[in-house]
């Protein structure tokens, strides 16, 4: 039976193979059949591919099944950021010194355009004729930019209403052109409070590199207020999130962020005083014929700044919108130099402001006494040399020489004459930078300079000369290679009048929240304390007194304030060569009350005449506004 058809054969081999297996037998008149080989490496090796098959799915599923999942998400769904508004900016009184106001721009979204090169080139078209907007330009920017990006690419900017309803109505038939909503900055006082607000301008690529958060259709603060405090003023992006399909075409509108709005910021800056100082000092420079020149207000018992001016100044709004070349150039190269902030950067002659510290520096070296009595002659005669004073003055006293600004009194006691020894020029040096001359104060808004406070070695190292009895002279009466900015002056007498305390002067008071709760208070800083005996101090503080209550004191103009309002007021006049002949810096200091100072104002007229002449009554506006405001509180 095992021999018989082809059919039987079949099973006999499968039972000729069953029982090699079982018994080794084989059947007679049939081949032998080899020996099968091994396979159970293959059946372990299938095992262990399965099984690492299964452990990366349980793995990809378990594990990282999350990560995963947010990355398809990441891929399906496209986030169209929207800008924040910037906090706002207010006085001491929360006045609105900057504000926002809506803006309409036309933005390209490339990872929504489409990538179809005709389709997109016909939408540009029809783009370009609705918006003005150059064709070719949209095809450069296109170009430029990530074909998948959803990052804004500022088309045009700032539209008008009416161009902007336009462009709302055509813009449901394109892919990828937008309208953006958004606020621009407002200032409201324009001129009056530019240097110190300074302005809002698109992000430039060199800012983009240290704010790499930013995109290129972002505005950031370019100067003042809004450059310092750049990080509370602007407010946090919001978000449209789209889900696309895999052609990149949105679908649908998944969900919405909103933007928070920057924090607020209220400075210690009084506009009615500011307003009332960039007035009367404009008034000033027109009728003398001015340059230019600054006002600084400080509360000397904190360094709060109540005004801050300098003229001339630019409207800071123009910088916000769409300004032209040629004006740009107006203002960026225009000999009056707009943009330059005197009140900060401006380094002048102090003339006779500087000698109440001469004053204070002689008492503290026992060069004088308080009652001690000089002769001074209209001529102190050096050698060859003659130093003369502007007028004949005889027997002098500190209260004399400060309110009658005497200066061979204080050639005398700054560079010593006949018996009396003077300070010198490195005691002069000494006091100066004590009181803050020579070096930047850390206000907080840009472009300080640190000013001059010369000495021999300066004059060797940078003019090649030795230093002369003239020099410690002219340096005794404010003269000569000294260099101040109305900031420091304005910083000087506060340490001088307030008991020795040199604040760092700033603007920023507080921050506040969106609910008007307040995040972070400026705290008073003290860049030096004790700097001289008060006693010594409240002597020169009274003979500044003396300048405004004698009949012969240079600030006597200042009566009829003290009398008004029942108050006492001091001050010192200055007048300082300004390099060209028969042109002087004209200055004033004052403050009040005179025994517990709230106020110290500072008054510069460049190449203005005299101080009493210009200074002063600039000064004179600034503290009837002030005195006024309190009788009304």
């Amino acid at each position: 039976m095992l021999s018989n058809g082809k059919k039987n054969n079949i099973r006999s081999g499968e039972l000729e193979v069953s029982g090699y297996f079982e018994t080794g037998w084989k059947g007679e008149g049939e081949e032998e059949i080899p020996e099968k080989k091994d396979l159970g490496w293959l059946v372990v090796f299938a095992l262990f591919i399965v099984g690492m098959l299964f452990f990366r799915v349980t793995y990809l599923q378990i594990f990282r099944g999350s990560y995963y999942k947010a990355q398809a998400e990441e891929n399906r769904i496209r986030k169209i950021f929207v800008d924040a508004p910037r906090g706002i900016i207010y006085d001491r009184n929360h006045k609105i010194l900057a504000s926002n106001i809506p803006q309409f721009d036309l933005v390209m979204i490339p990872g929504l355009v489409s990538k179809e090169s005709q389709e997109r080139k016909d939408m540009f078209r029809e783009v370009s004729s609705i918006t003005q907007t150059g064709f070719q330009e949209m095809e450069d920017l296109y170009a430029k930019a990530q074909s998948d990006s959803f990052t804004p690419v500022l088309l045009k900017e700032d539209l008008a209403r009416d161009e902007a309803l336009n462009i709302e109505a055509n813009s449901v038939h394109w892919s990828g052109i937008l309208l953006s909503r958004k606020a621009k900055r407002s200032y409201v006082t324009n001129e009056v409070a530019a240097h110190i607000i300074g302005y809002t301008g698109k992000i430039n690529e060199q800012e983009l590199k240290s704010h790499p958060d930013y995109f290129l259709t972002d505005s950031i603060g370019k100067d003042g207020i809004e450059e310092n405090y750049e990080a509370y003023l602007r407010g946090i992006k919001g978000n449209q999130q789209l889900e696309v399909d895999s052609a990149g075409k949105v679908k649908k509108i998944v969900g919405n962020q909103e933007s928070v709005a920057g924090r607020s910021l209220v400075l210690s800056l009084d506009l009615d005083l500011q307003k009332e100082a960039w007035t009367a000092l404009q008034e000033k420079i027109s009728e003398s014929g001015s340059t230019g020149g600054a006002v600084v207000a400080m509360d000397p018992r904190s360094g709060g700044i109540l005004a801050l001016v300098s003229y001339p100044s630019f409207n800071n709004n123009e910088f916000v919108g769409k300004i032209s070349p040629e004006r740009l150039k107006e203002i960026t190269e225009g000999s009056n130099r707009p943009l330059f902030d005197r009140a900060v950067a401006g380094a002048y002659p102090p003339g006779s402001t500087f000698k109440p510290l001469i004053a204070a520096a002689a008492l503290d070296k026992k060069v004088i006494t308080a009652g001690e009595v000089l002769e001074c002659p209209a001529v102190l005669q050096v050698g060859q040399w003659q130093f003369a004073d502007w007028k004949f003055h005889g027997s002098t006293d500190l209260n004399k020489a400060i309110a009658e600004s005497v200066n061979t009194y204080f050639y005398i006691v700054g560079g010593g004459w006949g018996d009396k020894e003077g300070l010198g020029p490195g005691n002069i040096e000494k006091y100066a930078t004590s009181f803050g001359l020579g070096q930047k104060l850390g206000i907080d808004i840009p472009q300080e300079t640190e000013g001059m406070v010369p000495d021999p070695a300066w004059k060797e190292k940078v003019k090649k000369e030795p230093w002369y009895i003239g020099d410690t002279y002219h340096l005794s009466i404010g003269q000569g290679d000294l260099l101040v900015t109305p900031l420091q002056l304005v910083s000087y007498i506060s340490a001088l009048v307030n008991g020795g305390t040199l604040y760092r002067p700033h603007l920023l008071d507080y921050v506040e929240n969106s609910n008007s709760e307040v995040t972070d208070k400026v705290k008073p800083e003290i860049i030096k304390s004790n700097i001289l005996p008060a006693n010594e101090l409240e002597i020169v503080r009274r003979a500044m007194g003396v300048t405004v209550s004698s009949d012969q004191g240079s600030g006597r103009q200042l009566q009829e304030l003290e009398q008004k309002y029942n108050v006492r007021i001091g001050g010192k006049t200055g007048t300082a060569e300004s390099g060209e002949e028969e042109k002087y810096h004209a200055w004033f200091v004052g403050f009040t009350p005179l025994d517990s100072p709230e106020i110290v104002v500072v008054a510069l007229v460049e190449k203005g005449g005299e101080g009493y002449q210009t200074a002063l009554p600039v000064a004179k506006r600034i503290l009837d506004v002030y005195f006024s405001k309190k009788a009304n509180q």
